[in-house]
């Protein structure tokens, strides 16, 4: 059992006061994003049900993480005396991370499940210290969130929308991708501010970090993945249709990405990664 299946949880509310009318135009895009298609239950066999709104559930609670992290990093970087126009970047990965969790939770209710979220899931940010270890924490954070996390949960995205068939679960992947897509370059950008000007040391350690921040990334969407390739099952196209792809297909997409994309932009940076890519015999 996780640790997050056992904290309290509340009902994501997303119309409290009178800015709901502008979360909702902010939601939609200010008019540009449809509505979420309608859902007939009937469409999703009785049996995948319950996993596949648990499994808009852990998607939604992953948005919702993103939005305290991207708060976060938003806050370190004003602290760091970045440049207005990092400042005003990263201002809207939060906003498109609250959007995310909206979108999601219209799916879960579409459903005919109710949009929880667990109470403290993610730990929270230590402490200010206005000294230099401090500083060089806040870019390494800022590093494996957005230059790992972002920019391979983007291609996540991105192969996820080549698999789906139900209308709703199409609409929601896709408002998401389109926003994740320029997260990862952004975090990339500000990296460049500061990473290139790291001493060696910092360097060593920062490559530290991001080698345990890949392995983690790697757990957490079902991997390592073990053996040759091989056919999906009729149950993982199923739920793959659903908007929901089997860990095989996650995790495929993340050695991929890892390899093609994430590690030269790390050398970019001057930071080189030898890590292990791609499935274990």
């Amino acid at each position: 059992m996780s640790c997050r299946s056992t904290l309290p949880r509340f009902a994501v509310n997303r119309a409290a006061t009178r800015m709901a009318s502008l979360h909702r135009q902010r939601v939609r895009r200010d008019g540009a994003a449809d509505d979420p298609p309608a859902l007939d239950l009937k469409d999703i066999p009785a049996a995948l049900l319950p996993d596949v709104v648990a499994g808009w559930q852990r998607l939604m609670e992953s948005e919702y993480e993103s939005v305290v992290i991207s708060g976060w990093m938003t806050g370190a970087l004003a602290r760091l005396g970045a440049p207005l126009d990092v400042l005003g970047a990263f201002g809207r990965v939060v906003e498109d991370e609250v959007r995310h969790v909206d979108v999601a939770a219209d799916v879960l209710q579409a459903l005919g499940a109710t949009p929880t979220l667990p109470r403290d899931a993610t730990p929270p940010v230590l402490a200010w210290r206005d000294d230099a270890e401090a500083d060089e924490q806040a870019i390494a954070g800022m590093v494996a969130f957005f230059v790992i996390g972002e920019l391979v949960s983007a291609h996540e995205f991105r192969h996820a929308l080549n698999l789906v068939k139900l209308p709703i679960a199409q609409w929601a992947l896709s408002e998401i991708h389109r926003d994740e897509s320029f997260h990862g370059a952004f975090g990339f950008e500000a990296a460049r501010l500061f990473v290139p000007d790291f001493k060696p040391v910092q360097k060593d350690r920062l490559r530290v970090r991001l080698t345990d921040e890949l392995a983690r990334f790697e757990r957490r969407i079902g991997g390592p993945l073990e053996g040759p390739p091989r056919e999906l099952s009729q149950r993982e196209r199923d739920m793959a249709a659903l908007g929901l792809p089997p860990p095989v297909v996650m995790l495929s997409v993340f050695y991929d990405a890892l390899e093609k994309h994430v590690l030269p932009r790390l050398a970019e940076l001057g930071v080189d990664l030898d890590v292990h890519v791609g499935h274990r015999e």
